[in-house]
């Protein structure tokens, strides 16, 4: 991978533009200008770890550094097993996390996105509350769930995702008081299937295609609320389809590409 050379990837339809600076100190982008020249979600810059293969920082459309994608994850561990010619890679993130990443296929990467969060300071909510029933209803929402997947997730269920505006919603709702660090907005349909239909609106960013941490606080809301009796179900987002796992970690599937 070439520090020179920034790269555009996808993973289910999130794009990124990933800046390798590992060799190159102070560097001084303008994340909110590359993405609206990119048209990209975030803007992803790997550097050095002492923890792990590499350290990925995280920066929204707004300019604003988060601490959780695991669509990039995957799409960095592509990056770091290709450059290593290995089929595992480990990647740390600025909430100290670690994210353990596994090529399952030739453009399909499997990544341990470490154990969800659930208490109401863990959140972090404001004020002390029931993670499982917020009290925070707006129009046709209405009591969500809340938890923390390395950021702040809250998931509506409704019967049909396609008739909720999300695009005038997710703005007031992700700005919520009682979300101190502004939270991700998830709108859930639970199919007869089993699988989750699964809408997004990503802090600092707006509509996504898709949102690998809001798919994982997806299905463990679904099971938290025992809409689900499965702890591993596809999730499916406008930009593709997650293969999600709940043993004790939560793990997510996906494929990658380049754009």
């Amino acid at each position: 991978m070439s520090s020179q050379s920034p790269k555009r990837m996808y993973g289910t339809g999130n794009n990124f533009v990933i800046i390798d600076s590992r060799w190159i100190n102070n560097l001084n982008w303008n994340y909110r200008e590359i993405a609206n020249q990119n048209g990209c979600d975030q803007i992803i810059v790997i550097t050095n770890s002492s923890a792990a293969d590499c350290f990925m920082h995280i920066y929204n459309a707004d300019g604003g550094e988060v601490e959780m994608c695991g669509n990039a994850a995957r799409c960095v561990g592509y990056l770091i097993m290709s450059e290593k010619s290995t089929e595992y890679a480990t990647i740390e993130l600025v909430n100290k996390r670690i994210l353990e990443c596994f090529k399952v296929g030739s453009r399909s990467i499997k990544v341990n996105m470490g154990k969800p969060l659930f208490k109401w300071h863990e959140i972090p909510l404001s004020a002390k509350c029931d993670p499982l029933h917020l009290p925070i209803e707006l129009e046709m929402l209405k009591d969500p769930v809340a938890v923390n997947i390395g950021n702040p997730h809250m998931v509506f269920f409704v019967d049909n995702i396609s008739e909720i505006p999300l695009q005038s919603l997710g703005p007031k709702l992700e700005k919520h008081t009682l979300f101190p660090k502004k939270v991700n907005v998830n709108i859930a349909q639970v199919e007869k299937s089993g699988e989750i239909s699964l809408r997004v609106w990503e802090r600092g960013t707006g509509i996504t295609a898709s949102c690998g941490s809001a798919a994982c606080a997806a299905l463990i809301a679904s099971v938290l609320r025992g809409y689900l009796i499965t702890r591993q179900t596809s999730v499916n987002l406008p930009g593709g389809k997650l293969l999600i796992e709940w043993p004790d970690n939560i793990f997510m599937t996906g494929d990658i590409g380049f754009l």
